[in-house]
C-alpha cells in the first residue's frame, strides 16, 4: 500500500478511514464513485484521528499511514465473507484495495467480491476460499502471504526484466501467423500475443524460446483467431504444456502485483489508449508507487521511434482488459 500523509488525495485514504473506524457503514453504498471521491482527501482532522489510532495500537503517532500502520490495520481487520461482515466498512475497504478487480465498492460482499478475493488468494499462494481473513488481509495490505515464498521469488523492488522481443524483428516479422493461410497476417502485424508470452517464457521456461516458437504452438493449438490475433486460451495451453503450478487470469492490479513480487510476469491484454489503437498484448514485469512497467512487442517501430515502457497505474487500469499472471513455480 502507498504511504499516505497530510494533503494526499487517494482512494486508499478512504480504505484506511474505513478500517480505522473513522467511517461507519451498515448498508449498501448507492454511489460509490462519488462517495470515494468525496472522502479521499487526507485533511488535518484525519491526521489527528490517525495519531489517536496509532497511539492506541502502540505505534509511533506520526499521523502518516505507512508500512507499520498498514500492517496494524491488516492485523485488526475483521474476517469478511458472504456471511461475516457481508455489509460493512471493512468490506468496502477490501473492495477499494482490490484495485482493478472490476468491483463496485458498494460495501456488499457478494459473488463478484468473493471471486476477486479467491483470485487474489490463488495469486498469493493462499487457500482460494473467497473468505478475506487474517492471512488474506496481510497479503493484500502488506504484500506478503503466510504461504512459503518460493526460493526463486523476487523481493519486491528487485524485478528481472524479461526478454523484450519485438514482433517485427526480421527473424520472424514477415512469417505468416494465420489460421487460414492468409499471407497478409504476419507476426509483425498480429503476433503480439506469442511475442509478449515469449518475453516471460525466455526467463521462466527456457532462454531459447522465441516468439516464433510460441506462435507455431498457438497455430497448432487453434489459438490463432481468424482476424484479431491470439485468443486468451493460448495462455491456458501454455500453462498446461510447461507445467506452471499457478497461472491466474484476472483484472486485478493487486493480483498482478502479487505475481510480479513473486518473480513472475503478467501478459496484459490492453484496450484502446496508450499502448494500442485497438487491442494489444504486453508483458508487465515491474511496478512502483506510480507506474506499471511493461515490455511492448510493437515499440519502437518505424512509425513510433520512442519505446513505450511504463504507464500510470490509474490509466493502466482504465485501459486494461485482463491480465494472465504466470508465477515462477513449475512442476518438475
Amino acid at each position: 500500500m502507498k504511504l499516505l500523509k497530510h494533503n494526499d488525495a487517494d482512494p486508499q485514504v478512504v480504505a484506511a478511514k474505513l478500517l480505522m473506524g473513522v467511517i461507519s457503514i451498515n448498508e449498501k453504498v448507492e454511489d460509490p464513485e462519488s462517495y470515494i471521491k468525496a472522502g479521499q482527501a487526507f485533511g488535518a482532522d484525519l491526521v489527528a484521528r490517525v495519531c489517536a489510532w496509532q497511539d492506541k495500537h502502540k505505534l509511533t503517532a506520526d499521523g502518516e499511514i505507512g508500512p507499520k500502520t498498514w500492517a496494524a490495520l491488516a492485523a485488526a481487520a475483521p474476517t469478511c465473507s458472504t456471511s461475516k461482515h457481508r455489509v460493512s466498512a471493512a468490506t468496502m475497504a477490501l473492495q477499494i484495495l482490490l484495485e482493478g478487480a472490476k468491483l463496485t465498492a458498494d460495501a456488499i460482499y457478494g459473488r463478484r467480491t468473493k471471486a476477486a478475493v479467491a483470485a487474489f488468494q490463488a495469486a498469493s499462494g493462499l487457500s482460494a476460499d473467497g473468505v478475506c481473513g487474517p492471512k488474506t488481509w496481510k497479503a493484500l495490505i502488506s504484500g506478503s502471504s503466510a504461504a512459503e515464498v518460493p526460493p526463486q521469488a523476487a523481493t519486491p523492488g528487485q524485478f528481472k526484466k524479461p526478454a523484450n522481443y519485438k514482433q517485427h524483428d526480421p527473424k520472424w516479422g514477415s512469417k505468416m501467423y494465420s489460421n487460414h493461410n492468409n499471407k497478409k497476417q504476419t507476426m509483425a502485424n498480429s503476433g503480439c500475443g506469442p511475442t509478449a508470452m515469449a518475453d516471460a517464457a525466455a526467463v521462466l521456461i527456457d532462454p531459447g524460446l522465441d516468439p516464433w516458437d510460441l506462435a507455431r504452438l498457438a497455430m497448432q493449438w487453434g489459438d490463432r483467431t481468424a482476424s484479431s490475433g491470439t485468443d486468451t486460451s493460448f495462455f491456458k495451453h501454455i500453462q498446461a504444456k510447461y507445467g506452471f503450478k499457478r497461472m491466474v487470469g484476472t483484472g486485478s492490479l493487486a493480483t498482478l502485483k502479487a505475481c510480479l513480487d513473486a518473480g513472475g510476469y503478467a501478459i496484459c491484454r490492453m484496450g484502446k489508449g496508450y499502448w494500442t489503437t485497438g487491442g494489444h498484448y504486453i508483458c508487465a514485469w515491474k511496478y512502483d508507487d506510480q507506474y506499471v512497467y511493461c515490455c511492448d512487442p510493437s515499440s519502437p517501430s518505424s512509425r513510433r521511434k520512442e519505446e513505450r515502457v511504463k504507464q500510470k497505474q490509474s490509466d493502466f487500469l482504465k485501459q486494461r482488459k485482463d491480465f494472465w499472471c504466470f508465477f515462477p513455480e513449475r512442476a518438475a
